[in-house]
């Protein structure tokens, strides 16, 4: 039997990009979604896909305590997934505060609820590979969290916080950290590869943030989705999971002026990326090893980086008329 068929899930995050491959998954296998929303968002998978019509809204933030406790007081979950966060690091460096309260009181109150009133609910939080902070790579799991950035900080205190509660108090709840997400449907085009494919549909050179020698980690988002579900099912299944925390990713250490030119490469361009080199105070050299992932929950990924890298480039492509 299909494990989410019937079940009532709560998702925050739900108009984000994850949020709305995460909710496209949940429907597709049966699951009765509920959803906290902060205001509607029309660019956005969640309602250019109708999700909006096959979902119970909530309107308000998780922020808030009283409108997640109202949630729990109507609903009785099975499962919760934590995705909503301020996921631009720009936006976090100029709004810390806004960025920490985002992650972490958010948190907080779902967890709250889930021990004080339904404590048998599972929940999945993700986490981010920024949380490691600014040390050598291959990032792994029992390596502690050493953040500096505020989106950084805002990650890893509630990825501490998940882990407490899942230890202390026994609740079926864990963590991914995943490598940056990337597919269809991305439209913060602060990203490097929803970035880069749009400055070539339109015929204009791509300007880098970064000297280009960064290097990044990612995870395909339809990959991303199904790892939140594979760790909840995993997470009913085995007490053992309570309060960890989980690497995802393709396994790949792509330098950001490699990964420009391969997309530019790849939509047949001859553009010229521009160095800008404006980051500030952002990592620059991550990987994520999935050795956990792989030994104790038998995932691997279903794509490579560079099919999945194609299919985007190739969703973007066809989906122009979207005006994005």
């Amino acid at each position: 039997m299909n494990f989410w068929q019937g079940k009532k899930v709560l998702i925050t995050g739900a108009t984000g990009f994850l949020g709305g491959w995460v909710v496209r998954q949940l429907l597709d296998q049966g699951a009765d979604i509920i959803a906290i929303i902060r205001r509607p968002r029309p660019h956005s998978q969640f309602e250019l896909a109708g999700f909006n019509q096959h979902v119970t809204i909530i309107t308000g933030t998780v922020e808030e305590p009283s409108v997640v406790a109202s949630a729990f007081a109507a609903h009785e979950f099975a499962a919760v997934f934590h995705l909503a966060s301020m996921v631009d690091v720009n936006a976090a460096l100029r709004e810390p505060a806004a960025a920490l309260r985002a992650s972490i009181e958010s948190t907080i109150n779902l967890l709250e609820q889930i021990r004080l009133h339904q404590p048998n609910t599972l929940m999945i939080v993700a986490s981010s590979d920024k949380a490691y902070g600014t040390q050598p790579t291959p990032f792994q799991e029992d390596k502690p969290l050493e953040p500096k950035h505020p989106y950084e900080i805002a990650k890893a205190t509630q990825d501490l916080i998940t882990q407490s509660y899942g230890r202390l108090f026994n609740l079926n709840v864990a963590i991914t950290r995943c490598g940056n997400y990337f597919g269809g449907y991305d439209f913060a085009f602060e990203r490097i590869i929803p970035y880069t494919i749009r400055q070539v549909l339109r015929g204009q050179a791509p300007v880098l943030r970064s000297d280009g020698d960064f290097t990044r980690d990612f995870l395909y988002v339809e990959e991303a989705a199904q790892v939140h579900l594979v760790l909840a099912e995993k997470l009913a299944e085995d007490s053992n999971l309570r309060g960890q925390a989980f690497n995802f990713s393709h396994e790949v250490a792509v330098p950001i002026i490699g990964l420009v030119s391969q997309i530019v490469h790849m939509m047949g361009s001859d553009l010229q990326p521009i160095i800008a080199s404006t980051a500030q105070a952002e990592i620059k050299h991550m990987r994520l090893d999935s050795t956990k992932a792989r030994t104790q929950l038998s995932w691997q990924p279903a794509i490579d980086f560079e099919a999945a890298l194609a299919r985007t480039v190739e969703w973007y492509s066809d989906n122009q008329p979207l005006e994005f």
